[in-house]
This record gives C-alpha cells, sequence and structure tokens, in this order.
C-alpha cells in the first residue's frame, strides 16, 4: 500500500480518536495528544521535504514519559481479578481502569509515531 494512503489513514482514524475525547475527564490534553499525531501523518505527506525526526522524537519521548506514569495502573489491572472492566462499560469504577485505558492509548500514539519516523513518502 502507498505510504501516503497509510499516512491518510493514520491522520483520520487519530482525527476520530481525538473527537472521541470529547466526554473524557480531562478532553482537550487526548485531543491534543491524538491531534499532534494526525498533525504529524499529515504533515509528512504535504511537507515531505521537511525533516519531522527531531519533531517526532521529541513527542515519542513526551508520551513514553506520560506512559510511565500510567504504569501502576498497569499493574494493577494485571494484578485484578476481573480483566473484562476494562473493556466493559465506559464509566471506570475502578482506579486502574482509566490509568490502564490512558497507558493504551499512549502506547498506540507512541506505535503511530515510531511508523510514522521510520516512513518514506513515495
Amino acid at each position: 500500500m502507498n505510504s501516503k494512503v497509510i499516512h491518510y489513514i493514520l491522520a483520520g482514524l487519530f482525527i476520530v480518536f481525538a473527537a472521541l475525547q470529547y466526554n473524557d475527564k480531562d478532553p482537550w490534553l487526548w485531543i491534543l495528544i491524538y491531534g499532534a499525531v494526525a498533525i504529524v501523518a499529515l504533515f509528512k505527506v504535504h511537507f515531505a521535504q521537511i525533516n519531522f525526526g527531531p519533531l517526532i522524537l521529541t513527542l515519542t519521548l513526551i508520551l513514553l514519559f506520560y506512559a510511565f506514569t500510567f504504569v501502576p495502573s498497569v499493574i494493577d489491572f494485571f494484578g485484578s481479578s476481573n480483566k473484562t472492566d476494562l473493556v466493559g462499560k465506559m464509566k471506570a469504577e475502578d482506579p486502574w481502569i482509566e490509568g490502564t485505558r490512558e497507558f493504551g492509548g499512549l502506547l498506540i500514539a507512541i506505535i503511530a509515531l515510531n511508523y510514522l519516523k521510520r516512513s518514506k513518502i513515495n
């Protein structure tokens, strides 16, 4: 598949991810995180002559640092008896649920940024 198409798909997905954050407890942070990934994907297509490596590396490091703040929630998740709560109700009843979900969202963003850093526009 053409790398431009993959970039547009990534941008579209992360725009949708950002739009779905309106009812989160901290929507602007997540809109910013997901929106930044979408913008990088689009900019890599439209401004292919620019080296986005340093920007992508900086974003990745920031998101990695933020993800580490959720490690205790992920540890609690693996120690819990009911793993279905993570993807069940959208209302988090246990404190580790929201942290584990946010860790997952950051991991998805980091993976996408890693792809964008390595990709070449044809």
